[in-house]
């Protein structure tokens, strides 16, 4: 049996991916484009961002002088707007060599200027100054993940992610290395969403390892691990699934949805192919290829 096609390519078209089918039924929190951060400066030099050593609190709260000077003569009504449109995100892992030119138009010639300025970044992202992108931040943007969950627990959400460590400890699967990257993980869903772990939705996990994905980290491992234990400890609704790979999966489809995905021109065989498979939906259960391979068939005869 022989079907033709407008496009042999597109009539072997394959349904959308499982994880962008996922993306669809939890859909990820749309952030505002900027939100109101007032009295930035004093919240990143009060506790819990307050070195004990007068020297090192002295040096933080120069850096963070630099960083919001530098982000007000970017434009923009607010620091998220003018941190957006600073060029640091579009610089990916070289954002650090963005404010220099300021810097030195601003006669900030020393080493320990851009060094100050530049550890403000986190410090910013912490109080909820800016929220970075998940591409930016899965790609590396900020260095030293250890001191974003530090400052993420410290100042944000010390309950939730004391409840995240205690989930991980307890599991005796996991290693002191996996529990760290769930932790940061969690954190950079924090700095990108805003709100609380318990706020985060499945949604928002799907986007981080697309932003993982999309930035080649490699850091597939433990992904299953950080959605397992978040849904483990109540963060995500009742009807998400308990494990990651069920969102991989698209789950039993109707004869008519399992053809479609084919865009089958010719509407007598597409109807002819469905039949057939109600007749034999039972043994689909046992011969899961089935459906795939009739499609196939019929075009390529």
């Amino acid at each position: 049996m022989s079907v033709i096609t407008e496009e042999r390519d597109r009539s072997l078209e394959q349904a959308p991916a499982p994880q962008a089918q996922s993306a669809i039924r939890f859909p990820p929190r749309v952030m505002g484009a900027s939100w109101p951060a007032d009295e930035a400066a004093g919240r990143m030099t009060s506790p819990p961002f307050v070195l004990a050593q007068a020297s090192r609190q002295a040096g933080r709260a120069r850096g963070v002088r630099l960083l919001l000077s530098w982000l007000a003569d970017q434009p923009g009504r607010d620091w998220q707007e003018r941190w957006a449109a600073s060029g640091a995100e579009a610089a990916g892992p070289s954002w650090r060599q963005v404010p220099t030119a300021w810097l030195q138009a601003n006669g900030h010639h020393r080493v320990t200027h851009h060094l100050a300025l530049v550890a403000a970044v986190p410090l910013a992202v912490s109080a909820d100054v800016v929220r970075p992108s998940l591409n930016w931040l899965a790609g590396g943007g900020l260095a030293g993940g250890g001191l974003l969950v530090r400052n993420m627990a410290a100042s944000r959400d010390s309950a939730g992610f004391a409840r995240l460590r205690a989930a991980c400890d307890a599991d005796p699967g996991v290693s002191a290395v996996a529990a760290s990257r769930v932790l940061y993980r969690g954190a950079l869903l924090v700095a990108a969403k805003g709100g609380l772990l318990t706020d985060v939705t499945v949604g928002d996990v799907i986007e981080l390892f697309d932003a993982e994905e999309q930035m080649r980290v490699s850091a597939s491992d433990g992904r299953a691990l950080l959605y397992r234990t978040l849904h483990k400890i109540g963060i995500f609704g009742p009807d998400a699934p308990p494990m990651l790979r069920a969102l991989r999966t698209t789950g039993q489809r109707t004869p008519d949805e399992l053809i479609d995905r084919y865009h089958l021109v010719c509407r007598p065989v597409r109807d002819l192919l469905v039949d057939y498979l109600r007749e034999r939906q039972p043994a689909l259960v046992q011969q899961p290829g089935l459906a795939g391979q009739l499609p196939r068939q019929a075009v390529l005869g």
